[in-house]
């Protein structure tokens, strides 16, 4: 009787769509494609999520229908805010990724941004913990804005 109950639960699972987060399953006409920009840790992380999510990554723009060229890729830190002694407080972390998928059926060119935002607080008397949770903090940055470009490739196709 449970082995009943756990296959028609299962089977109710995988027939409404449901995945496991951080899945996000890509458009057919954007499973292969290219990456080209951008600095080599944002490509290889950039990899890395695409080739989990299904996506097969060309060695060669001639060998894929899409190019999915990083523009930019950018992280600022600005004083959030300052103590009575006028010492750093607080920062903010803002990162952008400007992007652009070019199909070479169409030569049709989509061009978007992604950002994301984080506060780091700045404690003046651990300077070596908050090195470590501001790296920590870019790490985290840099894996919310691939989901985010990830995801709005897969609103393209949706788009049209």
């Amino acid at each position: 009787m449970r082995l009943i109950a756990w296959t028609l639960t299962l089977s109710l699972l995988v027939g409404c769509g449901w995945h496991l987060r951080g899945v996000t399953p890509l458009p057919d006409g954007y499973r292969v494609l290219y990456i080209q920009g951008g600095g080599n840790d944002i490509r290889q992380a950039l990899r890395q999520q695409l080739e989990f999510n299904g996506a097969i990554i060309t060695a060669s723009a001639a060998d894929a229908p899409v190019q999915l060229i990083i523009e930019e890729y950018d992280v600022e830190k600005r004083t959030l805010s300052v103590n009575t002694s006028g010492q750093v407080a607080e920062y903010e972390l803002n990162a952008l990724i400007s992007a652009s998928v070019v199909r070479q059926l169409d030569d049709e060119k989509q061009s978007f941004e992604v950002n994301a935002r984080r506060t780091l607080s700045n404690d003046v008397n651990n300077v070596v913990a908050t090195q470590q949770e501001e790296t920590q903090t870019r790490e985290d940055l840099k894996t919310d804005l691939i989901t985010r470009l990830i995801r709005r490739l897969q609103s393209l196709e949706q788009a049209k």
